[in-house]
């Protein structure tokens, strides 16, 4: 008589392990990161908050426990940038060459900056790209919170200098955006757009453009010599 195969016993499966519930101030930061990944990659038209809260794995009803409104939610995304960004450190330093009259610092590190900020936040300036086309209001909010304030202190400096004839007479604000264009031109093309751009490192080239901006804020002396000499 043939003996029937023997049945292996299986072991019962092991329940999953339990995921780590992460706290509040976690959940918080994980929300904010995929917020502001989601909408650098479909804009704010295409994201949804549901969007968002399943891509952490939780409810739309967690996500509005942290970010009550969607207004929250932005002024969070700005919080973080700010942050990231050291704003405070930078203007700081800002602010102790413009005392000592270092124009040529000054304009280096203001480019430096913001080859900075769109080389370790990238995110976030593709964020405020679909913004802007989307007219939505988080450009606004961001200039209200953070560029008013730095496009003064700028504007005052240039005034400043232009008052003691270090810099061109000229439109202070036009100045001002003068100042700015090279780095973010260059940080747009490259990092939003993907171009291959100078192959040099960013420091050199914001070295290089401060060279640039500086003999172009000088006054024409030449120009002023032979105004002088007709006036005579």
């Amino acid at each position: 008589m043939n003996t029937p195969p023997a049945v292996p016993v299986l072991a019962p499966l092991a329940p999953p392990a339990p995921r780590a519930r992460l706290s509040s101030d976690d959940r918080r930061r994980q929300l904010l990161s995929h917020a502001i990944a989601l909408f650098s990659k479909h804009g704010f038209s295409g994201t949804r908050t549901k969007d968002i809260a399943a891509a952490c794995g939780v409810s739309e009803a967690i996500l509005f426990r942290h970010f009550a409104t969607k207004e929250d939610l932005y002024h969070a995304i700005l919080d973080t940038h700010e942050a990231a960004a050291g704003n405070d450190e930078w203007l700081a330093e800002m602010q102790a060459m413009a005392k000592r009259r270092d124009d040529l610092g000054f304009i280096r590190c203001l480019l430096a900056q913001i080859l900075k900020s769109f080389r370790e936040d990238t995110a976030f300036h593709r964020l405020m790209l679909y913004a802007a086309l989307e007219g939505h209001s988080l450009p606004g909010i961001f200039h209200e919170r953070m560029g008013s304030q730095m496009l003064e202190f700028l504007r005052d400096y240039v005034v400043l200098r232009q008052r003691e004839g270090a810099f061109r007479k000229g439109d202070p604000d036009a100045l001002v955006m003068l100042l700015a264009s090279p780095a973010l031109q260059y940080a747009t093309s490259k990092h939003i757009y993907g171009m291959k751009t100078i192959s040099r490192p960013e420091k050199e080239i914001a070295e290089e453009f401060a060279k640039l901006l500086l003999a172009a804020l000088h006054p024409n002396k030449e120009t002023s010599k032979k105004t002088s000499k007709r006036k005579a």
